[in-house]
């Protein structure tokens, strides 16, 4: 009987250490299938720092700016601040863009270094040229290449009328218009978020500003 005993105890034993075992190799499994997978897009990160110090934060009422740092413990920065930063068109450079799932982030630093950290990329970030009026007849005809492209409607001629604009265009604003219209038929050809001209960042797909 005490033999009998002794073996069911083993047998509890060692099926107690399998459950547990198995347990915990579920719940590792689990949670290595639920964490989500943090990438770096090098070609899309290099494509917007290249840009340079061209992007302010669009909104402090909606906006955010979080401290990426460990010690900062990735909290936002106050909405003083943040209301400081969108008044006084803060000039911002991206420094990495990484995809989460459906999320897209941007990591930021200010031209004087002193505000780093990362935001959403579609709602986060308006480029400062937006704002200049010379460039409003180009960003105007660039958009209506966008929106038919998205439609799936003709864009050959609206595509033309864009690059009629760019070509009437001078100096410094000429280098910004043909730089746009290239990437604008990268976009064309591939169809991608990645490809949208920097200088649409902030109105496409939807105006930040808009009320």
């Amino acid at each position: 009987m005490k033999k009998i005993v002794k073996v069911l105890i083993v047998l509890t034993i060692v099926s107690a250490g399998q459950l547990l075992a198995t347990t915990s190799n579920t719940t590792v499994q689990a949670a290595q299938i639920e964490k989500p997978k943090l990438v770096t897009n090098k070609a899309w990160t290099k494509k917007l720092a290249k840009a340079g110090y061209v992007f302010v934060l669009p909104n402090a009422a909606k906006g955010v700016l979080y401290k990426n740092t460990a010690a900062k413990g990735g909290k936002s920065y106050s909405r003083k601040i943040l209301k400081k930063l969108v008044k006084n068109h803060t000039l911002f450079k991206v420094r990495k863009l990484t995809t989460i799932k459906n999320s897209i982030s941007v990591d930021l630093i200010s031209k004087d270094g002193k505000y780093k950290g990362y935001t959403n990329y579609v709602n986060g970030i308006y480029n400062k040229n937006l704002f200049n009026k010379d460039l409003q007849p180009l960003i105007n005809a660039e958009l209506k290449v966008m929106d038919a492209k998205d439609n799936n409607e003709p864009t050959s001629a609206l595509l033309e009328q864009a690059q009629t604009v760019a070509s009437e265009l001078t100096g410094k604003n000429k280098q910004i218009a043909d730089t746009s219209i290239k990437q604008l038929k990268r976009y064309l050809k591939h169809k991608d978020i990645s490809e949208t001209p920097i200088l649409l960042i902030g109105k496409y797909p939807g105006d930040l500003l808009a009320n």
